[in-house]
Parts: structure tokens; sequence; C-alpha cells
């Protein structure tokens, strides 16, 4: 990769952090408790550990287990529009039944996590909304959702590209 092409990409990438340092305006459901617990930022190239089992994507859905916990994210787009709703959504579960868990977001430029946001902790299922700001405008990036329980961590990948 050529200096300029490194230089024009980690611009990119600041850009993206400074866009998306103001996103963490969801909203959660009434079941879920933003989790006081879990306040150290991982850096960026460390992350859970995600033996996925299996993974499928389908239109708006990601599914991934790791050992016998299943997580699933339905989101309504991979085009979230600046400043409008975008409802997602999370299940998750140990042989069918509803488990404790947490989620995490985070947000993804070319690979590199570049933001960190909201903690929620609910059992089984979770549901928010999120507003991307107009400052990601354009940039593809991966709305990664960090699912953790008891016995198992997931990542759930995501990618989107903003448009206004």
């Amino acid at each position: 990769m050529s200096r300029r092409t490194k230089a024009r990409l980690a611009g990119a990438s600041a850009a993206v952090v400074f866009a998306l340092a103001g996103c963490g305006g969801s909203s959660s459901s009434n079941t879920a408790k933003p989790s006081s617990t879990n306040t150290s930022k991982p850096s960026p190239t460390a992350g859970p550990a995600t033996p996925k089992v299996h993974s499928t994507s389908s239109p708006g859905t990601v599914t991934a287990s790791s050992g016998d916990v299943t997580a699933t994210l339905h989101a309504g787009t991979h085009s979230p529009r600046v400043g409008h709703a975008w409802p997602i959504g999370f299940t998750v579960t140990r042989a069918g039944h509803p488990v404790r868990a947490r989620v995490a977001y985070e947000y993804l430029f070319a690979g590199t996590v570049v933001a960190h946001r909201s903690h929620y902790t609910f059992t089984g299922h979770f549901s928010d909304v999120f507003r991307w700001p107009a400052s990601a405008v354009g940039y593809p990036l991966t709305f990664r959702a960090v699912i953790t329980s008891a016995s198992a961590s997931i990542n759930l990948d995501y990618p989107v590209k903003v448009s206004r």
C-alpha cells in the first residue's frame, strides 16, 4: 500500500472516529438496563475470542453461535439514513431458552474498531433504535454487536453505508 493510500485511509479513519464519537443517542427498551460493570474499553485490536460454530446472514439478519449459545441481530437495512430511526434487535438463547447477556456496540472502519458505544444487559430479547450522524455518510462501516453471556462471547458484524 502506498504512503498516499495509507495517509488517506488514516485521515478517513480519524474522520469516522470523530463522526461516531457523537453516536450513542440510542434509546433502549424498558427491559434492558445499561451495564455499569464494564466501563473499560478494549484496545482496537483486542476483542472477544469468538469461536463461531455457524454464522448465517439473510437480508437484515446475522446469526452466530459459540458453544450452546446462539445470538441473532435483526436490522432493517444495510443503508440507514442520517437522522432516521434505524431499529435493531437481538435475541440470545441457550438450547432455545432465553439467556442473560450483555451487548456492546462497536463501529469498524476498514476492519479497525474506531468507536465503542452503549452497553446494555438483558435476558433473551433486546430492541434499540439508533440514529446515524451526518458525519458517517458515505463510509463503508461495520456495526458490530458484541454479545457476552456467562459462557460465550459472540461478535455479530453488520455492514452499513449511511446515506442522506
